[in-house]
């Protein structure tokens, strides 16, 4: 684990004890969590690698463009209509035809037409009855490409709303621009019609097909893993993303049930806090999932192992037999600090910076054995850039405006307090970002408009500009002399409500150079 490049995967694979827990499919832990750059990626294709069952569903063969460009669907998400038991239903058909298929070998007309005989002679009683009713109903369709399957049951849906609804209101436009043009009476008889139409889904149906696959895949030996990743992309818009997500959580824990098959889902944290946040419902009740949840975390010892694997295999490739670590190429102190360590606190420990680092080191060293004091100074000024660029991309479906926020950073000590960032200081901060525009989809840069509008105190501003830069790992707060000082990266969350004048605040040292932040 630790690298996306796929020529170091198999040789400097780290596994932290992550990758046997996903293998293990009575491990309920399943949905993988972590920020970017900490080996999610590398988990799931190391799981494809040695588990010959695995089946990697890209996030653009599921259609959700479609989806998110429904007419139809976003009218009614703007009304109101829970769609989030259709959404089930889709992932649930998508999981349920990829399991048939892999297991049965479905790849033509003539294995279908066999599939169909041998199932229903093999599953006679009651309560598979509406389950191969359902298969059959689907018919050659079922066994088509992912897209094409959910953009018909899709387009089956909008086709009964819109019968439905136009029965009882025919000259109505099933558009989200005209949401406000209708009447109390109309909005009540819309959402009570099309509620209606969403709750008659084949849910249950597809109930008993995940008891019929738990009988199909019987043999413990032989175990099926479905991968999902890169849904932190901009694969669907975001009004009906969080809603599919929260879908796609919900329906891994349904498929609990399938003893010998497991779905692993690779989630940013950032993404998942946000779809718990914005889909929350009344009566929701989290701790149920938290045994989904497997987190990605990172000691500085397995973080050194990875390197000097990867150093290893790097030396191995030039010199055979050479047994090289990085205590034989780095030099034994940096600024008064062990030279490792001092990497290391220029990270907030993932995979990706430390080796970021190293590859700017090697940069650096060409025709040179061993990497100089010299030689990582100057490297880092390129990778301390090239991570503040990196945590702007990383940030910038949130916080679009991240980069012009971060000025008020620049040229300050390493540790300051909170009142060093004077009032003034974000006054003209705000200003100057209102004069010059900003993306209104940027909560900070909402907040900076209001001070402008005068609606937010300056105070508060400024404690929800701490607040982001806590969040994306930008800065570090100690509250008090005798606590040590909490970082996103290793604290689950913290309250603002907590930061005061005296409040220290800390800029991550993987920053200094790139914001010219002083260490004296």
């Amino acid at each position: 684990m630790g690298g996306e490049d796929s020529k170091f995967l198999n040789e400097c694979f780290v596994d932290t004890g992550d990758l046997q827990t996903l293998r293990d499919c009575s491990d309920p832990r399943r949905i993988i969590l972590g920020r970017t750059g900490v080996g999610k990626t590398a988990l799931l294709t190391r799981l494809s690698e040695i588990e010959e069952r695995t089946i990697s569903i890209p996030p653009e063969s599921l259609a959700l463009g479609y989806i998110s460009n429904s007419t139809i669907l976003n009218f009614l998400q703007q009304l109101g209509v829970k769609l989030d038991i259709f959404f089930k239903l889709l992932w649930r058909h998508v999981f349920t035809v990829e399991l048939l298929k892999y297991h049965f070998k479905i790849c033509n007309e003539s294995s279908k037409v066999s599939f169909f005989s041998m199932v229903s002679n093999l599953f006679r009683d009651q309560k598979h009855k509406k389950a191969l009713a359902y298969l059959e109903d689907w018919g050659k369709s079922f066994w088509e490409e992912t897209d094409y399957r959910i953009k018909e049951l899709t387009t089956k849906l909008e086709a009964d709303l819109t019968e439905s609804i136009k029965t009882r209101i025919p000259y109505i436009s099933l558009e989200e621009q005209n949401v406000h043009k209708i009447s109390e009476e109309q909005r009540g008889e819309i959402i009570h019609r099309a509620q209606q139409i969403v709750n008659k889904v084949q849910i249950q149906e597809l109930s008993q097909i995940i008891d019929l696959i738990d009988n199909v895949l019987k043999d413990p030996q032989k175990k099926y893993y479905i991968t999902i990743d890169r849904l932190d992309e901009n694969w669907v818009e975001d009004k009906l993303r969080y809603r599919l997500i929260r879908a796609l959580i919900e329906t891994v824990r349904d498929f609990r049930k399938v003893r010998h098959a497991k779905i692993v889902v690779a989630l940013r944290i950032d993404l998942f806090n946000r779809v718990l946040q914005l889909t929350r419902d009344s009566g929701f009740q989290e701790e149920k999932y938290e045994s989904l949840y497997l987190h990605v975390e990172w000691t500085d010892k397995r973080l050194i192992e990875l390197i000097d694997s990867r150093i290893k295999h790097l030396i191995l490739t030039r010199h055979n037999n050479a047994q090289v670590a990085h205590i034989d190429i780095l030099p034994e102190k940096v600024s008064s600090q062990k030279t490792i360590e001092y990497i290391l606190d220029r990270t907030i420990k993932r995979p990706r910076e430390i080796i970021s680092f190293f590859n700017e080191c090697i940069r650096e060293a060409v025709n040179h054995p061993l990497f100089s004091t010299e030689i990582i100074k100057t490297a880092e000024a390129e990778y301390s850039r090239k991570r503040l660029a990196a945590l702007e991309h990383e940030w910038y479906d949130d916080y679009p405006n991240l980069k012009r926020f971060v000025a008020i950073l620049e040229k300050r000590c390493k540790t300051f307090k909170v009142d060093e960032i004077s009032l003034d200081d974000c006054s003209e901060l705000c200003l100057e970002l209102v004069i010059k525009g900003f993306s209104e989809h940027d909560s900070l840069a909402l907040c900076a408009n209001q001070v402008v509008d005068c609606t937010l105190s300056l105070v508060d501003f400024r404690k929800e500009m701490l607040r982001v830069f806590y969040l994306v790992g930008l800065i570090g707060l100690k509250f008090t002399t005798f606590e040590k000082t909490s970082w996103a990266h290793i604290e689950r969350g913290i309250s603002m409500h907590e930061v005061s004048n005296d409040t220290l605040i800390y800029v991550h040292p993987m920053f200094w150079r790139s914001i010219g932040v002083r260490e004296k």
